[in-house]
């Protein structure tokens, strides 16, 4: 029985470790991304941004959030302004991703300090 136990349970973490590893890898890129930015991701970044955006595994707010920073110009404005209030608003968001969506909302032309922290608190 034991034996059974720890066999589901090792099935159970690997099948786990993918998405978790994905969906942090996710955030830590956009983090990343966002750090760095100075009035527009740059194209190697807009690449990221696609992929994580196009990503199975992404959740719903990491493709919304990597969706509003790719096409960012300065600041995020319409839809994706909109998309990311949204998001920044309900319950059931993440923390880290309502930092980020947050985050972006307030950018104009680059991160401030403040949000820098922010950021770097996140990665940890």
């Amino acid at each position: 029985m034991k034996t059974l136990f720890i066999a589901l349970l090792s099935a159970l973490l690997l099948i786990s470790a993918p998405m978790t590893a994905s969906a942090h890898g996710a955030l830590s890129e956009m983090v990343s991304i966002i750090i760095h930015l100075n009035h527009y991701p740059t194209a190697d970044d807009k690449k990221v941004l696609a992929e994580i955006a196009a990503d199975p595994q992404a959740t719903a707010g990491d493709k919304i959030i990597a969706g509003a920073l790719m096409r960012m110009r300065h600041r995020v404005e319409g839809a994706d302004a909109d998309a990311l209030r949204k998001l920044a608003n309900n319950d059931a968001t993440p923390a880290s991703e309502k930092e980020l969506a947050t985050i972006l909302l307030g950018i104009a032309h680059h991160p401030s300090s403040r949000d820098v922290a922010k950021l770097k608190a996140i990665a940890q």
